[in-house]
């Protein structure tokens, strides 16, 4: 065995001395030099030999002849008019490529170009083949790259090429880089440049092992001479910045093909000296932030900006949300580095040759021009109730007379419109008559995949009710609120009237000072206990109310549990295509300056950039559709999870039957609850969504509803999970969960809609 290992390490060795060869070697034989150096190669070296220079020749003479039939002997005879006095072997040239010891017979410089590229002719002419190869191109990244230099280098659509790349080869490359097995642990720049020389190897080709680099830029761009296009298609992004730099600097235009979806960017700094880089999607990024990118985590939001995340194909994306996840890096495809190969190369050849002027970018999408006829999806319009008649308002206002103003009606609407409602949607109308307040449901407004027997909904519209009993104390009026007043009618919520003699103790409890700036806290907690006695007095909020029970979990394993659940409801919520259409449809924006009043705009989340990338890629329903498929997107979990887990008290408040009169009465509390917690100093943020996934569960359990097989699994996990943590703490049927910590401040409250868009003042 010994023997064996020594063999090989001198083979190894040997090996590894022509790791950095590339150049072929020449050697004409009418050369006096080249000879006496060609028969030492012969006598020391153990060669293949190829020789097919007839083979060549016959075909040259055919090429140059187009319109001639030539029978055996006519080439015979013609062959030897072209190579005088020389045998066949002395006739081209002979090229040695020292990293495989092959020995190859060709046709010399002029007649080798002549005849490999007849072929092209006349989609590429004499003269613009000529042309062309005045042309250097230089190559930064050699994935899309390799691809990229091989067809240009085929098509002999320059004469020199710059090849810029600091890895190495390794098996995950070849899933789309055209090599063999041999070459792995090769650096990727002498691996493409000796495929090159094996298909042409008069083509100029420098290499830059060590890639591109501010120290070395000069060279690569200007060396011998300026290049007249680069091709950009490197992973570093400041390398991305710097090299757009330089050619703008020098008037150079630039290539980058992005593979997915085929993208094509396209920038004539050569016609627009003073154009914005990258189109000008990276005007705001910092260089130095860019430098100092290590894990592809970080990089992701960075290449996005630079990709347009909108334009990405749903596949890349829902595989984005899976690096350093489930995958490692972001994935190439060899049909797609193929096909970019031999777009970008005929960009380049048009760019080359002044047939192609413009800046942009542009998409080849295989996917969309190939692809089965799909019918346009049906638009369902959810009914919105009837508005109740006029007749039953007056009617209710004269039975029940109301001492309250105009103006101090207004101030109370205003008020209950602050009232915080699932996904924002404020799902209510308010309407005064004769100095009378009514509160209207307004169906169109809510998130009905969530919504099950409208628990959110009528939940937030106990909360703006209590809003307008807390401003009504302190405009000095005492409420007398009916639910439902008329029967069979749930769109009527509640008829108020006020009497001037307010509640004091809804004065004292100074809640109403908050509703204007009460907020949802959606960061870490810090690390400051939540003490008993200040739990003790929320719960008192609720005291001896029928039927409503509030506990506080504070147990940190139970606590985890509940994050765990919340994490899986978050990712569920974007996966589920029923609750992800009402989500990114109606609930979720992600440009706050376009943000309607109803919603919540991504940066009121206060999720961390890759969180926001993350979200705004699954809001394309065919990414949340591969992710859901393959069981994945965990990521979408984590954030959420690690903010509930820092949580060190929980809440949880029940009721003893979900009437939509105990519903009503319930968000009531829970709004009390939260303006209480506000007041202390604490923070706190609704956790409802498990509740809502659950109850959405059980009851299409009943109705025997089809689910997807993942989406099936997940749920019914969280059902249970969540179950079993409310039996523990013998809680009644939950409708409100909740945290309450001490956090940082958070800087972001959701819009309201404006009073005239809520509200109508009924006159007679």
């Amino acid at each position: 065995m010994s023997k064996i290992t020594q063999q090989l390490e001198t083979l190894l060795k040997q090996s590894s001395k022509k790791n950095n060869s590339f150049k072929p070697v020449f050697y004409r034989l009418t050369n006096s030099e080249d000879r006496v150096a060609f028969t030492e190669l012969l006598y020391t070296s153990r060669l293949e030999v190829f020789d097919n220079i007839r083979g060549q020749i016959d075909e040259l003479i055919k090429c140059n002849a187009p319109s001639k039939k030539f029978s055996a002997d006519d080439l015979l005879e013609e062959s030897k008019k072209l190579i005088g006095d020389l045998s066949f072997y002395e006739y081209g040239v002979w090229v040695h490529y020292p990293w495989s010891n092959r020995l190859v017979h060709i046709l010399d410089k002029k007649e080798f170009i002549d005849l490999r590229t007849s072929r092209n002719q006349n989609k590429i002419t004499i003269e613009e083949r000529d042309v062309l190869l005045q042309k250097k191109i230089g190559i930064i990244g050699l994935s899309v790259g390799q691809s990229v230099a091989v067809t240009l280098a085929m098509e002999r659509g320059c004469g020199e090429l710059r090849l810029a790349d600091f890895d190495v080869l390794e098996l995950t490359n070849l899933n789309r880089i055209r090599t063999g097995l041999n070459n792995l642990g090769l650096a990727k720049v002498y691996a493409v440049a000796r495929e090159i020389a094996e298909i042409d190897p008069y083509l100029e080709v420098k290499c830059f092992p060590e890639g591109i680099t501010e120290a070395n830029m000069d060279q690569f761009f200007c060396a011998e001479g300026k290049l007249d296009l680069l091709i950009e298609e490197s992973d570093g992004f400041d390398i991305k910045i710097l090299s757009r730099h330089k050619a703008r600097e020098l008037k150079i235009p630039v290539l980058m093909e992005a593979s997915d979806r085929c993208m094509v960017d396209v920038e004539r700094f050569d016609l627009e000296p003073n154009r914005s880089i990258l189109h000008g999607l990276v005007d705001h990024l910092d260089l130095a932030t860019l430098k100092g990118l290590k894990t592809t985590e970080q990089k992701i939001p960075y290449m996005l900006e630079i990709l347009g995340i909108d334009s990405a194909s749903p596949r890349l994306k829902a595989s984005m949300l899976e690096i350093e996840q489930s995958i490692n890096t972001w994935p190439q495809l060899a049909s797609a580095v193929t096909m970019g190969g031999g777009i970008t190369a005929d960009v380049s050849r048009r760019i080359l040759l002044n047939q192609f002027s413009d800046s942009g970018r542009y998409n080849v999408d295989i996917e969309e021009l190939i692809a089965d006829k799909r019918e346009a999806e049906p638009i369902i319009e959810e009914q919105a109730n009837s508005r109740i008649n006029r007749e039953t308002l007056w009617q209710l206002a004269k039975t029940n007379p109301s001492d309250a103003c105009a103006a101090d009606l207004e101030q109370i609407v205003i008020a209950a419109g602050q009232a915080p409602s699932l996904g924002n949607m404020q799902p209510w109308n308010w309407v005064s008559c004769d100095s009378s307040l009514f509160l209207l449901f307004n169906a169109e407004y809510r998130l009905s995949s969530l919504d099950t027997d409208y628990l959110a909904s009528y939940t937030s519209l106990g909360a703006s009710l209590e809003n307008a009993k807390l401003k009504a104390a302190s405009l000095g009026y005492t409420s007398q609120v009916s639910l439902f007043p008329v029967v069979d009618n749930p769109e009527l919520v509640a008829s108020i009237c006020f009497t001037s003699s307010p509640v004091k103790e809804l004065i004292n409890e100074g809640l109403e000072a908050i509703i204007p700036i009460q907020q949802t806290n959606r960061k870490k907690a810090t690390s400051t206990p939540v003490e008993l006695d200040t739990l003790n007095k929320i719960k008192a909020m609720i005291g001896n109310c029928d039927g409503l029970k509030l506990d506080f979990i504070t147990n940190p394993k139970q606590i985890d549990q509940i994050a765990e659940i919340y994490g899986k409801s978050e990712r569920l919520q974007q996966l589920d295509p029923a609750i992800h259409k009402d989500y990114f449809g109606k609930g979720l924006f992600f440009d706050a300056a376009k943000t309607p009043r109803r919603g919540v705009s991504v940066e009121a989340l206060e999720m961390p950039t890759i969180m926001k990338y993350a979200t705004r890629m699954v809001s394309d329903k065919r990414v949340a559709q591969y992710l859901m498929a393959w069981n994945k997107g965990q990521i979408l979990e984590s954030w959420h999870k690690g903010i509930v887990a820092s949580s060190p008290v929980i809440g949880v408040l029940s009721v003893n039957d979900q009437s939509k009169e105990s519903l009503i009465h319930a968000g009531s509390e829970a709004q009390r609850i939260w303006l209480k917690a506000n007041l202390m100093g604490l923070a706190f943020q609704p956790l409802n969504l498990p509740i809502y996934i659950n109850k959405r569960f059980n009851a299409s359990r009943q109705s025997n509803k089809q689910w997807h097989a993942n989406i099936f699994s997940e749920t019914e996990s969280i059902s249970r999970q969540l179950n079993t943590i409310f039996t523990e703490f013998e809680t009644k049927e939950p409708v409100f969960l909740f945290r309450v910590f001490y956090a940082e401040k958070t800087g972001h409250k959701s819009e309201r809609i404006e009073l005239i868009d809520m509200y109508q003042n009924l006159t007679s």
